[in-house]
């Protein structure tokens, strides 16, 4: 009895084994720079379209937060 998943994983593996010539070191090689271009991508890309930069400063803040902070320790305890 075969697992027609199995054999659909085993042919998959096959076939990228073959586009690699059954070299190794050339599958590691495509896979280092592959990762480090998509890693590199992803740190410039933003996540979605409508988020801002992420920044650490109090410019990431909105005006109604700033003010909001500013009134709060202009306040006596």
């Amino acid at each position: 009895m075969k697992d027609r998943i199995v054999q659909e994983v085993r042919d998959a593996r096959a076939a990228v084994a073959a586009d690699f010539d059954f070299d190794l070191h050339k599958f590691f090689a495509w896979v280092k720079t592959h990762t480090a271009a998509e890693r590199k991508a992803k740190h410039w890309l933003p996540t979605s379209p409508n988020q801002a930069p992420a920044t650490t400063s109090a410019a990431s803040l909105s005006p109604v937060t700033r003010k909001r902070r500013a009134h709060a320790a202009a306040v006596p305890a």
